[in-house]
């Protein structure tokens, strides 16, 4: 597979873990919220909606990661550099909203809430995709391992294939 098409599958992968993990936390953090009474249901809503926006944080930030970190493994880079990748794909987010529309018809406080929101959820994004890929690289070092996964060539025994029957 060319390099170009791993990048992108990756942007893509990255986009679509940000997503997830935002609305997983999001989803049971405003379940807590509703349990307790602090909130409405309206707020699982907008966790709905900052799932897809971290999505598209996420692409952000892989691209910058792509172009800025090209050559590095995930135990090289350091935590503060991913951290400012992802607040900075947030920050292109936001920049992206208030020239499209954003600026216009929101008031102060909304623009320094969607700044610090997209900011924060990129920045915590992008640390905890770089924790989960390291602790996977610690763990998949190489394809040796694959086997004991449930990975093998069509010829190997049954068994040893990782199915069920």
């Amino acid at each position: 597979m060319p390099r170009w098409l791993r990048v992108i599958r990756g942007m893509v992968g990255t986009g679509l873990t940000f997503a997830l993990g935002v609305g997983v936390l999001g989803s049971v953090l405003g379940l807590v919220g509703v349990l307790v009474g602090a909130v409405s249901w309206d707020v699982l809503r907008l966790v709905a909606r900052l799932s897809v926006v971290a999505g598209i944080v996420g692409v952000a930030f892989s691209a910058g990661l792509a172009v800025l970190a090209r050559s590095r493994t995930f135990d090289r880079l350091s935590l503060p550099f991913v951290i400012a990748l992802g607040a900075g794909g947030g920050l292109l987010y936001f920049l992206f909203l208030a020239a499209m529309n954003g600026a216009r018809v929101w008031s102060l406080s909304t623009a320094i809430a969607n700044l610090t929101i997209l900011t924060f959820l990129g920045a915590g994004a992008a640390a905890g995709t770089l924790i989960i890929a390291r602790k996977a690289q610690a763990t998949l070092t190489s394809g040796k391992d694959a086997a004991r996964l449930g990975v093998a060539s069509p010829d190997a025994p049954k068994e040893r294939r990782g199915s069920a029957g």
